[in-house]
């Protein structure tokens, strides 16, 4: 479970999608695999100005050889790593397909990851639905970039 969310150096509040990240740990934690490391970030002005996040299971919390990444980003929503044994030995990023939303619905990242998780397998099922939220995080999303300009 989650705690309070992080400032960012200047700003009183949090980063604007962290409650989409809360959703998320809420269903995954729900599922019972939490990921064992949370990452929110937001790239620079340099670097198109993107809010991200990242989850991380390591070998201990899977069923499969390694761990498993999960990446997300407001432009192109989700995508997943596994981690091999090896140190440093991370296989490139793909897509999550069934994934269809940037702001998927938490509980249909929660069964993606589980079946990865679990299995070390993308589900085969399809999900077409968005976050109810995800305006009001695309709004404070836009709210945010104006006040750190």
């Amino acid at each position: 479970m989650l705690l309070d969310p992080p400032g960012w150096p200047g700003c009183a509040q949090g980063l604007p999608h962290w409650p989409y990240l809360q959703a998320v740990d809420e269903a995954l934690t729900g599922r019972g695999i939490p990921p064992g490391a949370v990452c929110i970030d937001r790239a620079g002005r340099a670097h198109g100005d993107v809010m991200s996040m990242e989850l991380s299971w390591d070998v201990s919390r899977t069923a499969g050889p390694g761990g498993v990444r999960f990446h997300w980003d407001e432009d192109t929503g989700w995508s997943y790593a596994t981690v091999r044994l090896v140190r440093d030995d991370i296989l490139p990023r793909r897509p999550l397909v069934p994934l269809h939303r940037v702001f998927a619905v938490p509980e249909a990242v929660a069964d993606t990851a589980e079946s990865l998780v679990r299995s070390w397998r993308t589900p085969a099922g399809e999900y077409g639905a968005e976050w109810y939220q995800a305006q009001e995080v695309r709004t404070a999303i836009s709210a945010f970039r104006q006040s750190v300009r």
